[in-house]
């Protein structure tokens, strides 16, 4: 066993059950509008963009007009799109690292932020999130909620072993201003609205 496997058991074994130390019930601040408009305006102010599907088109024609460069490495974790890699050939993050584009589904969205959270349960490897270059999120409107006290309230927040908020691609800026989209992580976040 590794230091880290045996430090990792360690702290499981050591871990109090959730029951034991209830969390405090947050005050519920801010607008309530979670509306779908109010996510668009918000996830385009981060950088973010919107899918736009034409009338009648697939997913699958939605992204290749969105990424039309021929042989992109496209993984896709939902049934609504096909891709080409399977999530069985990527075991690890190392063998995740050439992915081009990689179509996902979010537990919700964060109106007032532009914002997806993403947990295991979608990603089924956590590195995907931060390793592929571009990521497609198909977020049901009904699943918008507010602001992040009314996220916090979400069932994820409290069952996920690993949750993630991206509000748009990864971004940094100097102390000039300068701002750099795509420097840590995803070149490109789209959103697209699609009910479960």
């Amino acid at each position: 066993m590794s230091a880290r496997d045996s430090i990792l058991a360690t702290l499981r074994r050591n871990s109090p059950p959730p029951a034991d130390h209830p969390l405090p019930e947050p005050a519920v601040l801010g607008e309530a509008d979670a509306s779908p408009e109010r996510f668009s305006a918000s996830l385009l102010q981060m950088g973010g963009t919107m899918l736009d599907r034409q009338q009648g088109a697939t997913l699958d024609q939605a992204i290749a007009l969105r990424f039309p460069k021929p042989g992109l490495m496209i993984r896709s974790l939902v049934p609504e799109a096909t891709g080409t890699v399977r999530i069985a050939d990527l075991p690890t993050p190392q063998a995740a690292e050439p992915v081009d584009v990689t179509i996902v589904r979010a537990a919700f969205g964060i109106a007032e932020t532009g914002s997806i959270f993403l947990s295991e349960a979608q990603l089924h490897l956590n590195a995907i999130a931060h390793l592929t270059q571009h990521m497609v999120v198909l977020l049901d409107p009904a699943q918008i909620t507010a602001n992040m006290h009314t996220a916090y309230l979400r069932p994820e927040f409290h069952t996920a072993r690993y949750g993630v908020l991206m509000s748009g691609p990864s971004a940094t800026a100097d102390i000039q201003g300068v701002l750099i989209r795509g420097a840590q992580g995803v070149r490109s976040l789209t959103v697209c609205f699609a009910p479960e």
